[in-house]
């Protein structure tokens, strides 16, 4: 299996970590990497260049792009692969996204330090912004996640007829593969009841025939919300690697009705990969 891989990075710990988690997916296929570096500047001040760009310090901006060179030198004498890197200007979520789609990503891998409080509801954290603006499936890694070889992957949904037909669940397929895991599906039920229990497991085990899933355990868990329930089950198992789909929601519609992804991305123990439900993936 070939396939792209993009980690933005700023070099700090917790980019450190998404390199890390690199290493296993390297280990198991040919990977064709891509190290990017976003140095920030004001849109409505930047012309396209650090030349044509008048109201910016232009000395500060060649001092900056200077040492992100010099650290990607760096950065190459003590990796054992290759790969390409990129300096960009701009919103840091725009232009990730942009490149991601303009060369194809197939997969960003993404440490994050996560958000707390207010500025979770209205803002989130920076992986949290670009899962929203790219349809790319996107690995944050928490600063606090454990990071260890693929073995089993939870895979968390409703496994309906709507999951089964997105084109984005050949994702899960193809990391299961790709490191010969368990996938371990798993759905939070926020009531109990015997009735309810047969259900939901007769629809999980219907989902599984009709994706031809192999090697995968059927789990339900009770709790008053999917990101706790997911936390707690993780607490409980030995999961290497998180599943979820989320849902496009944006502006009060976020801060009303939030999303279980996005509340994970800043406090999941595990890595943790979101894909849009309803787009293809690799």
């Amino acid at each position: 299996m070939k396939f792209k891989v993009m980690i933005p990075v700023d070099f700090t710990p917790v980019s450190a970590k998404a390199i890390d988690f690199l290493s296993y997916i390297l280990d198991k296929a040919t990977v064709e990497t891509h190290l990017v570096h976003v140095i920030q500047v004001n849109q409505a001040d930047w012309a396209g260049s650090n030349r044509a760009s008048e109201t910016i310090d232009h000395q500060a901006l060649q001092n900056r792009e200077k040492e992100m060179a010099e650290k990607f030198n760096n950065l190459k004498q003590h990796v054992d692969f290759s790969f390409s890197s990129q300096i960009l200007y701009g919103g840091l979520t725009t232009e990730l996204a942009n490149y991601a789609k303009n060369n194809q990503i197939d997969l960003i891998v993404m440490g994050t330090k996560g958000a707390t409080g207010l500025l979770e509801k209205i803002s989130g954290s920076e992986a949290q912004q670009l899962v929203r603006h790219t349809q790319i499936p996107v690995i944050s890694i928490h600063e606090f996640a454990s990071v260890s070889p693929i073995q089993h992957i939870l895979w968390v949904a409703d496994f309906t007829e709507k999951q089964q037909q997105n084109p984005a669940t050949n994702t899960v397929l193809n990391l299961q593969k790709l490191f010969g895991a368990k996938i371990h599906m798993l759905q939070i039920m926020t009531e109990s009841n015997d009735k309810q229990e047969t259900e939901l497991k007769t629809n999980m085990q219907q989902f599984a025939q009709a994706m031809q899933l192999q090697n995968y355990e059927l789990h339900l868990k009770h709790d008053y919300k999917v990101p706790q329930g997911v936390r707690s089950f993780n607490q409980e198992t030995e999961m290497d690697l998180v599943i979820i789909g989320t849902h496009d929601r944006s502006g009060f519609s976020k801060i009303f009705h939030g999303s279980a992804a996005e509340t994970l991305i800043n406090r999941c123990i595990r890595p943790l990969l979101t894909y849009h439900i309803k787009q293809s993936s690799f």
